[in-house]
């Protein structure tokens, strides 16, 4: 966990320096995109095998694939490269946040798991923290490479502790992959992506072959579900979501993700872009996104079996929305403090949100089951945030275009350095276009978080022991 949460924060600093260093603005968003679309398609499939080989063994080979596609992003020098890496290194990712909570359930009473949750909370609280300053000070005083190659040691020490004190004997039957489940989900969240992306950008929104890309990732969509249907082991399986508790709780986790993904991309990129400063100041501007989310997470891990799920995930969607309206109503004239604030809230309403919302199905299902279903809130969590962030980049770049032309290169924004050397009414020109295509963004992100707080309205009254399989109840 601390491995996963250094990575998120830590890179999403550093990443308007990137850019500014190798170039491709337009691309900005594939650099979040790519990792997300190979992390968020493989959980399911991660789940699913942690249930049938034993969650060592797979946690194992995630971290081993994630490190090797981190020690290549440090290594990339086009945004070619760095995509491709950051592809290489989701692949990994998928397997490790959710394989990690899938073990804090197997380990842990239902009565425990609430109390636990808050202290690996603390975790999270620690490398969150450390994060922004980390990335910014390894971006500014060496280079961002080093944001990628830190996550080497940390990665290494995980699967070496694991393996020698996590005891477990692995389920042994036969099984049988859902190949052509994983391959269909991947195919067509990449078509979905590459539209957002790439067809609004070379042909436009209404284009013919934006739509045709948007169709087929449809069809590939349906297909999907027919496979999951008739299939004997489904990588997702579809009964889980007979019971409204996962039901509202993976529609609650798609709207997390959004906010969370989109926060991350484009706060920094304000930070930064709009506001002046460096990697150091983007970092800053995010931090307390992540001071917020564990204190809420921990209070409501301790508290919920007390008040039940349902307070807590309405007290974050509340919060979220007045964070996200305050982000939105930022501009180059109200500081830092301003988004700071705005971070804060956001970050508690996350954080009220994330605990029930994954206890609540960690509890709702037998072990059998616990892996693929911890799996599958991550899966709609990054989904939301994968979709999200190559939409919003996609609206962000036409936007960016239409205001500049060919005028000046957006990436101006972005580096301390070249911006001293841009005339100040074409760098004001500038800096107006960047605050008003990302005022856009935050507004979704606020409609997005009154849309969550709807969803948590939704949740099935009752105490957690109620909403809770007799399995997770008594062991």
């Amino acid at each position: 966990m601390f491995l996963a949460a250094l990575e998120a924060t830590a890179v999403g600093t550093a990443m308007p320096t990137v850019v500014a260093e190798l170039g491709g603005m337009s691309r900005y968003s594939w650099v979040f995109s790519a990792y997300l679309l190979t992390s968020t398609t493989t959980v399911p499939l991660y789940g699913k095998l942690a249930d049938l080989l034993g969650r060592r063994r797979v946690f194992t080979a995630g971290v081993a694939l994630f490190l090797l596609g981190a020690a290549l992003s440090g290594l990339a020098t086009s945004p070619t490269q760095l995509i491709a890496f950051r592809a290489l290194q989701g692949l990994g990712a998928g397997g490790v946040m959710p394989v990690a909570i899938t073990l804090i359930g197997d380990i842990y009473t239902m009565e425990e798991r609430g109390r636990m949750q808050g202290l690996f909370s603390g975790v999270w609280a620690v490398s969150s923290l450390a994060g922004p300053a980390a990335g910014g000070l390894l971006t500014d005083l060496l280079s961002w490479r080093w944001v990628f190659y830190i996550n080497i040691p940390f990665g290494l020490v995980a699967v070496l502790m694991l393996r020698l004190f996590l005891k477990e004997e692995a389920p042994r039957r036969e099984h049988r992959l859902d190949v052509a489940g994983t391959l269909t989900l991947t195919l067509s969240i990449a078509i979905l992506l590459l539209a957002l992306l790439e067809g609004s950008d070379l042909w436009g929104w209404s284009d013919a072959r934006t739509a045709f890309l948007v169709a087929v990732s449809g069809i590939g969509l349906m297909f999907f579900l027919w496979q999951e249907r008739r299939t004997a082991e489904p990588i997702l399986p579809l009964e889980l979501f007979r019971n409204p508790v996962i039901v509202v709780s993976s529609l609650g986790n798609v709207i997390m993700g959004t906010i969370l993904f989109s926060a991350a991309a484009f706060v920094p990129m304000f930070a930064q872009g709009v506001l002046g400063g460096t990697a150091i100041d983007a970092g800053m501007t995010l931090a307390p996104m992540s001071i917020g989310w564990p204190i809420a997470s921990t209070t409501s891990g301790w508290l919920l079996l007390r008040f039940g799920y349902r307070p807590f995930t309405i007290a974050g969607a509340a919060l979220g929305v007045v964070g996200c309206l305050l982000l939105s109503a930022a501009n180059p004239g109200s500081g830092r403090a301003m988004v700071m604030l705005a971070m804060l809230l956001v970050g508690m309403g996350l954080g009220f949100m994330s605990t029930p919302y994954l206890l609540a199905v960690q509890n709702a299902v037998p072990w059998r089951q616990r892996g693929v279903a911890t799996s599958s809130i991550q899966f709609f969590r990054t989904i939301g945030g994968a979709i999200a962030v190559a939409a919003l980049g996609a609206a962000l770049n036409a936007h960016l275009a239409l205001r500049l032309g060919g005028d000046i290169d957006a990436n101006v924004a972005l580096d301390p350095d070249l911006r001293t050397q841009v005339p100040a009414a074409a760098l004001a020109n500038l800096v107006s276009a960047l605050d008003g295509g990302l005022t856009y963004v935050y507004l979704v992100m606020a409609a997005m978080a009154f849309l969550g707080l709807f969803v948590a309205l939704r949740f099935p009254r009752g105490s957690a022991e109620s909403h809770a399989h007799a399995e997770s109840r008594f062991r």
